[in-house]
């Protein structure tokens, strides 16, 4: 390993570079009304405004997930789901589906 980054700085490269794809795998309409916003144990955070972008996205999930990380293998796959917030609520309330997110990665995370 003479690249000299570590596993964590390895990984986290990854992830932006897979979030940098965001407007290529949900083009442009949609990108201007869903920003990427963070990961966070493999999900993409995205704040989406309009229940309608919403619900398109929830269809497109898999084919999204696979244009963001496009290169890695299923095993490998640096993003996991994605998860949609809507940007006007309130911090409470992002905190509780932040909780919720959480609860069901560590359900669907595969151990070891």
């Amino acid at each position: 390993m003479g690249s000299g980054l570590t596993e964590p700085f390895r990984k986290r490269l990854k992830e932006a570079e897979a979030v940098s794809r965001w407007d290529s795998a949900v083009g442009p309409i949609i990108a201007k009304h869903a920003q990427a916003v963070r990961v966070d144990a493999g999900i993409l955070y995205v704040e989406v405004g309009h229940p309608i972008w919403r619900s398109e996205l929830h269809h497109r999930r898999r084919q999204i997930l696979e244009i963001l990380n496009q290169g890695a293998s299923d095993q490998t796959a640096i993003l996991k789901d994605l998860h949609f917030i809507d940007p006007r609520a309130t911090h409470q309330d992002r905190n509780i589906a932040d909780k919720k997110a959480d609860k069901i990665a560590k359900k669907t995370q595969k151990p070891g």
